[in-house]
């Protein structure tokens, strides 16, 4: 691995904050770990590493966050998958993620943080930047105004700020079939949801009579005959899930 590392030509200082990081993510098994990594990797996927772990490493030191060691079921991952991005923006996601991931309390949710980060095409990465930032404009319009109507919300459900599919088809120059295929991609990684279905009742026949119930003593009831029809349609409107917007904000910086 060392020769690898040496062929880059980068900086000893980035390298070598690079390692110390790797070894207190991986811990003792640092060397062994390193040496498997080593002869799997090709040159670029561990530039790409390098790289994301510089940032990551940045983000920490300007913040005053401290890593700590990373459980192996979320750090291998982690390490694997995101020497594979080369994409600019996705690899910033990547370093913001290995920092909040390093320097927090773990929650048990990290791995699938990781699988999810992976399965992002950069376009879906724009897409989640482009609806992360109009919830966070929407949702602090409705926190000042609870201020000034006295009704003080110190947070909101996710649900309560729809994004129009039509609206995302147009601000990224999509294709029907794409806005389709980028969002149920971000449907199926839990990340956004559908809103309700719209359903339509259109106007049918109906009648009744009033009739008269011997058994009951010529007690009156009242028959109806029903032929209403329903017009089912998936709605194209969608929202966070609550895991959606802890996914964004868990690959944003600190």
């Amino acid at each position: 691995m060392k020769e690898l590392i040496d062929s880059l030509n980068l900086p000893k200082q980035i390298l070598d904050k690079t390692e110390k990081l790797l070894s207190t993510l991986l811990g003792e098994g640092f060397h062994e770990i390193g040496g498997i990594f080593g002869n799997k990797m090709r040159l670029k996927r561990l530039e790409n590493q390098i790289k994301i772990l510089d940032k990551a490493n940045q983000i920490m030191e300007k913040n005053g966050k401290k890593p700590h060691q990373i459980n192996l079921k979320t750090l291998v991952p982690l390490l694997e998958k995101s020497s594979l991005e080369e994409n600019e923006n996705l690899q910033i996601k990547w370093a913001n993620l290995i920092s909040n991931i390093a320097s927090s309390k773990e929650y048990g949710i990290e791995h699938k943080l990781v699988i999810t980060l992976s399965n992002l095409s950069s376009e879906e990465a724009k897409i989640l930047d482009y609806l992360q930032s109009k919830f966070n404009y929407r949702r602090d319009q409705i926190l000042e105004r609870s201020l000034l109507s006295h009704r003080k919300y110190n947070e909101i459900n996710p649900n309560t700020i729809i994004f129009s599919f039509n609206d995302i088809k147009k601000q990224f120059n999509l294709t029907t079939e794409f806005a389709n295929i980028y969002i149920d991609n971000l449907e199926s990684l839990g990340i956004l949801r559908n809103d309700d279905p719209d359903i339509d009742i259109e106007d049918g026949f109906s009648d009744g009579e009033i009739v008269e119930d011997k058994r009951r003593g010529m007690e009156q009831a009242v028959s109806l005959n029903l032929d209403l029809s329903t017009t089912y349609s998936k709605s194209e409107d969608y929202y966070f899930t609550p895991y959606g917007l802890y996914f964004v904000n868990q690959c944003k910086s600190i």
